[in-house]
């Protein structure tokens, strides 16, 4: 069975008692195991932030609120999907900003919390590390943090945040090794990593990190349409 792990940060205990028994319910359906924790307080759950995935975050809590504490919780662990619930959509714009993911506005619509905190869920998977030769060693990368992959020669140049490394194997060897889910082909000399895009202009595509990647003539219509259609893209 799986395990799914939440954490809700509400004041209100009803809050609490409400969305853990949605949530139960619902992935048991999905046979999938839940582990729920809670806190009733920002400051108790950021001394725990290390040991976060998902978080169901209210934004009006006494003390320190539901934006001021996503803040400093996407900070000390990047990793975090945070969702957030208010019933005040004035405060989205704040909650973009720092990093929300998704909303539930209050009072809690069921389609709306089910399909946010799945969304969340899907961000969690795992994908086996890619295992690539440099300089004679066997090295680990994680797929996640791969950008781009660029043909060179007979070597592959993997882009990743803030560095780039040259592996002994061809870019066709390497796609067959990295998950569907998360890159595409867009060129013979390109495949780009779709949780990363920024944006896609006439067969220009741009990633977060600024770097940028030619589409084919002939793979163009085909990678829009990727592109609009996975998950990846839009999370």
């Amino acid at each position: 069975m799986d395990l799914f792990s939440v954490t809700i940060c509400d004041d209100d205990k009803v809050t609490h008692k409400l969305v853990a028994k949605y949530l139960l319910q619902f992935y048991k359906k999905k046979n999938i195991e839940l582990q729920l924790q809670h806190f009733y307080s920002a400051e108790a759950l950021l001394s725990r932030a290390a040991d976060q995935q998902t978080i169901l975050m209210d934004i009006d809590m006494p003390g320190i609120d539901g934006i001021a504490a996503s803040e400093k919780l996407t900070f000390l662990n990047p990793n975090i999907n945070i969702i957030m619930l208010t019933s005040k959509r004035e405060r989205f714009k704040e909650a973009f900003r720092i990093g929300a993911t998704r909303f539930v506005t209050k009072p809690i619509e069921l389609s709306e919390l089910y399909e946010a905190v799945e969304s969340a869920r899907e961000k969690q998977k795992t994908f086996p590390d890619l295992i690539v030769e440099i300089n004679g060693r066997q090295w680990r990368i994680n797929q996640k943090k791969i950008y781009m992959a660029e043909a060179y020669r007979n070597k592959t140049i993997l882009y990743l945040k803030d560095r780039n490394i040259s592996v002994n194997t061809t870019l066709k060897k390497l796609e067959s090794r990295l998950c569907p889910e998360l890159f595409l082909r867009v060129h013979k000399s390109f495949l780009i990593n779709m949780k990363y895009v920024a944006e896609i202009q006439d067969r220009v595509i741009t990633l977060r990190n600024g770097i940028r990647a030619m589409v084919s003539f002939r793979r163009e219509t085909d990678v829009k349409r990727q592109l609009f259609e996975n998950e990846a893209y839009w999370s």
